[in-house]
């Protein structure tokens, strides 16, 4: 793992996005995501690593979690002799689907992907909210649970799907890093949020449709950012054509930070 996260450093050392990542929080991104060593794939070159092809499979679907060659093995066609094995054992193993996510202005990676016979499914927005002093108290009362108590009833909330790193399996799989609070009116489900202390990354925040635009949404960052002082929140992947919660970001004062295309092709 430490191999994999050294190549991954050196890959992204020029990388729009700046990636630092020790070998806890490399450990926890692979863990969420599912890394699947048997699907994935490294090039060595000169007996180094020269490149990263890290995938996840999950019911019969895959997923690129990260990709990279070293700079000085650039121009050789490691990535693509990566992907094309890659993409032959997935297919002998039955996936009939394989995804991923590229920042919007890296064109020699969505370059290569599109080659591969990927197509763009949807834009996604990034944000960054400021840290701010602690809100006043609000009408609701949010209370702290556990993932596994409110997962089964989040979908019900959700106008559109999470994307890989966000959705309901790669949340259980660090369900116990993440903290999550809720509004519920007697048995059902009014609002919720899902985010993770040490990264400040709201992975999912949603409210009932027939609760919205009561101040509910602002009161639960709010909230967050009482609870959580010290860490600057952060929303990675909204859907871009959800045009009422790129109003509640920029309600908010959310800062619009580089988003990503989200990729996918069948096998």
């Amino acid at each position: 793992m430490d191999a994999l996260r050294d190549a991954m450093l050196d890959a992204f050392s020029d990388y729009a996005v700046p990636i630092q990542l020790n070998s806890r929080q490399f450990g926890e991104m692979m863990q969420q995501r599912g890394l699947d060593l048997s699907s994935s794939r490294v090039a060595i070159v000169e007996g180094q690593i020269a490149g990263i092809w890290l995938t996840s499979v999950r019911n019969g679907r895959a997923y690129l979690i990260s990709s990279g060659t070293r700079p000085s093995y650039r121009s050789r066609g490691v990535a693509r002799a990566m992907a094309v094995d890659n993409l032959a054992y997935l297919r002998s193993i039955k996936v009939h689907s394989f995804q991923t996510e590229v920042l919007r202005n890296n064109e020699t990676a969505a370059a290569l992907y599109m080659s591969l016979g990927m197509e763009k499914q949807r834009l996604l927005d990034c944000y960054s909210l400021l840290l701010c002093d602690h809100a006043s108290t609000s009408a609701f009362r949010f209370d702290q649970v556990t993932w596994d108590q409110i997962s089964p009833h989040t979908h019900e909330l959700l106008d559109w799907a999470p994307s890989w790193q966000n959705d309901k399996q790669s949340l259980s799989a660090i369900s116990d890093q993440i903290s999550c609070f809720s509004l519920f009116a007697g048995q059902e489900l009014k609002a919720f949020a899902a985010v993770h202390p040490g990264t400040g990354t709201i992975h999912q925040v949603a409210v009932r449709a027939d609760s919205r635009r009561k101040g509910i949404a602002a009161a639960l960052v709010a909230d967050i950012q009482n609870r959580l002082p010290r860490a600057s929140l952060r929303v990675i992947n909204a859907c871009s054509t959800d045009r009422a919660f790129r109003g509640f970001m920029t309600h908010l004062g959310a800062t619009e930070m580089i988003g990503q295309h989200e990729l996918k092709m069948d096998l």
